[in-house]
């Protein structure tokens, strides 16, 4: 038997997801309190960085200075208490903790990248808002895969803590969790069978889950431990961690406001921080002779200037997608959410030429104050809605409308869902009565009969 080799020269374009790109991305998601949380952390890891403000003269000794206690005066006692016990931390946001979970996975560097956008699309409430197969088209474009592969990702992100986050609809996150804590259950079974009653939607029509609360309302002693067991269930997963930073003070990270007659967007110039390579640190490397000295300086020191130009990359990123969401919804700023126009994520992409990944990642979780009041910067993408007169609205704008309407109401006589409809349809806009519906629910608008006074 003849064994031949040959040899084979091939190009491929192959996502290499290096240490740099991997902070680029990580400093780009942060919000401007996470941030300046990062920087502070690397200030004290890596002696070559300082804020500017730090004082160019200052001694350094052989001893490194540390926090390592407080001593607390009580007459006579004195207890020695660790300092870091003291420092009140924040709460760990939603995606940072399954972020976190991913990197502490046996997931390779492909999957771990589909599990990092899949993370960009979760909600507050722990669901997976974006279409598979749009996603499917987005990572295409940087990775060859499957839909197998992004499937198998998506199922491993959903058994993540908390159970159930990452799901595709009500039905998917209770049938997660059902099937994750009491599959031995001898309910099991009934209660699979009542869920699957529900719609395959985050929010089911008020049809459907009238239909579900039913089920609870007619059941006799015999099923009452079903009733229990999918009460038991979790419908919201991310609350678990998404509810405690309802509390936090929001920092906006973009400032727009009108200097000269024109609409001026900058970074937040409070919150923006400021720091450089520490010059004395960088002064030793010239007397130093050991070579694992001069490793250690090296490794830190250019570790430290790619931190800041990641850093000078993504203010640079943050501000030029603001400013570009602006200039197509300069109309808001004028004369308010009425003026919306329909914008999605790759309109902006498109316009500064980068990923539509880059644009999620830059307007999650970060905030812009307007004269009209502080918003979540992704508040300003909106789906579109064809008029009869051939012009496109979007579906912020048709909203607005609707709660003009319904404030404008008889509250003896409220309009109906097809009554508001009609309404809409006379000022050129077509809409379905069960899309009114979806609006006036997304609104947190009661229906009509709710609404009527007597």
């Amino acid at each position: 038997m003849n064994i031949k080799l040959k040899q084979n020269l091939s190009l491929n374009n192959k996502l290499a997801m290096t240490l740099q790109i991997q902070l680029a991305i990580k400093l780009l998601q942060l919000n401007s309190l996470e941030l300046q949380k990062e920087i502070d952390e690397q200030i004290l890891t890596n002696p070559f960085l300082e804020n500017e403000n730090s004082s160019e003269l200052t001694e350094i000794t052989s001893e490194a200075p540390t926090l390592s206690s407080i001593y607390n005066n009580e007459g006579s006692n004195i207890k020695k208490l660790d300092a870091f016990e003291q420092l009140s931390s924040k709460p760990q946001s939603l995606r940072d903790y399954l972020m976190w979970q991913i990197r502490l996975s046996s997931l390779n560097s492909n999957d771990q990248f589909i599990a990092y956008n899949i993370i960009d699309y979760i909600n507050d409430a722990g669901f997976f808002t974006e279409n598979i197969e749009d996603l499917f088209l987005l990572l295409r474009k940087n990775l060859e895969i499957t839909f197998q592969e992004i499937f198998a990702v998506l199922h491993k992100i959903q058994h993540l803590d908390p159970i159930g986050i990452g799901a595709t609809s009500l039905k998917n996150c209770l049938l997660i969790q059902l099937e994750h804590y009491h599959q031995k259950n001898p309910s099991y079974l009934k209660a699979k069978n009542i869920i699957n009653k529900l719609e395959d939607d985050i929010s089911p029509t008020l049809s459907s889950f009238h239909e579900f609360i039913s089920i609870f309302e007619r059941t006799d002693e015999k099923n009452r431990d079903v009733t229990e067991l999918i009460k038991s269930l979790n419908p919201r997963p991310g609350n678990i961690r998404s509810d405690s930073l309802q509390q936090e003070h929001i920092v906006p990270d973009v400032i727009i406001t009108k200097k000269d007659g024109k609409w001026v967007t900058e970074l937040n110039p409070e919150i923006n921080p400021k720091i450089r390579i520490n010059k004395i640190y960088q002064n030793l490397m010239k007397d130093i002779s050991s070579k694992k000295d001069v490793e250690y300086v090296k490794t830190n020191l250019q570790d430290a200037k790619f931190f800041l130009k990641a850093l000078q990359n993504r203010n640079i990123t943050i501000l030029k997608v603001a400013k570009t969401i602006f200039s197509k919804q300069i109309n808001f700023l004028s004369q308010g959410e009425i003026a919306m126009t329909p914008l999605a994520l790759k309109d902006i992409a498109k316009e500064i030429n980068v990923h539509e990944s880059t644009v999620s990642r830059c307007t999650n979780n970060k905030y812009v104050q307007t004269p009209r009041g502080v918003f979540e910067m992704k508040y300003f993408f909106s789906s579109e809605l064809k008029t009869d007169f051939g012009q496109m609205i979007s579906s912020t704008t048709i909203k607005s409308m609707l709660k003009k309407i319904i404030s404008n109401e008889d509250t003896k006589e409220p309009l109906s869902d097809l009554q508001i409809a009609n309404n809409l349809s006379n000022n050129g806009i077509k809409v379905a009565r069960r899309t009114v519906a979806k609006y006036r629910e997304a609104l947190s608008i009661p229906s009509s009969k709710d609404r009527r006074k007597k």
